[in-house]
């Protein structure tokens, strides 16, 4: 009796397993239709629209767009819906299409079939990825990325930061800028992990090269284009041919 339990358990697994595998699989197919390079952008879903930082998060969108930037967010409101709308409109407005009428392909969201239980719905995605697990949305969100810019937001917003760190400080995926957007949100963090974790000598000073914070939308997109650029990962702006 126990032998076939366990052996229940272990199909049921292989079945989440499969299904799991093949929601990455296409994800990262419909991922590829993106242009290169991408931004993924993190923060809050109960930001207002109204809020500085959901404007910020827009217009950062839009004038990385305009640099030959895509965007990725993880497709639900906040500051989530705030970048994906300036990357449509930054298309829109500069005419960056993909043939004669349909604008060309600048933003996607990746989120969790859990959250059509909310029945938000983001206006300005072009494309949408549905995963079952955080840990496959995050994966998504982080594995075509050459850079993150991360807004003011809870317990998700902090998992995804502390993790891309974890990943880049352990080797796990290169050591890519992460720009911190609102110095007065996030200096209580860095001066945490400065007068703590890197006193007791539980990080490294250079785990903390890769961060860095600012509450200027010009500075950020100048930070990403430095790298980028000097990677020869960027395209001429508005993605001319």
């Amino acid at each position: 009796m126990i032998f076939f339990k366990r052996i229940k358990k272990y199909l049921k697994f292989l079945k989440s397993l499969y299904k799991t595998n093949w929601l990455l699989l296409r994800g990262m197919w419909k991922l590829t239709k993106l242009p290169q390079p991408t931004i993924t952008v993190f923060g809050g879903s109960r930001i207002k629209k109204d809020d500085i930082y959901a404007k910020r998060a827009f217009e950062l969108s839009k004038k990385l767009v305009e640099e030959g930037f895509s965007i990725i967010t993880g497709g639900g409101g906040g500051i989530m819906e705030a970048a994906n709308q300036g990357a449509y409109e930054a298309a829109s407005e500069h005419g960056i299409k993909n043939g004669l009428k349909k604008i060309r392909m600048t933003s996607i969201g990746i989120t969790l079939t859990s959250f059509k239980k909310d029945g938000f719905v983001n206006p300005y995605l072009q494309e949408k990825i549905f995963m079952n697990h955080f840990f496959s949305r995050k994966w998504l969100m982080v594995r075509y990325a050459v850079g993150f810019a991360v807004f003011p937001g809870g317990f998700g917003t902090l998992d995804e930061l502390f993790e891309i760190i974890t990943l880049e400080q352990c080797y796990r995926m290169p050591k890519i800028p992460i720009v911190l957007m609102d110095k007065r949100y996030w200096d209580p963090i860095i001066h945490w992990m400065r007068s703590r974790a890197l006193k007791h000598n539980l990080v490294s000073e250079s785990d903390l090269d890769i961060i860095y914070v600012t509450s200027d939308v010009d500075k950020a997109v100048e930070i990403l284009c430095k790298y980028c650029k000097k990677r020869k990962m960027m395209k001429h702006p508005l993605y001319s041919r």
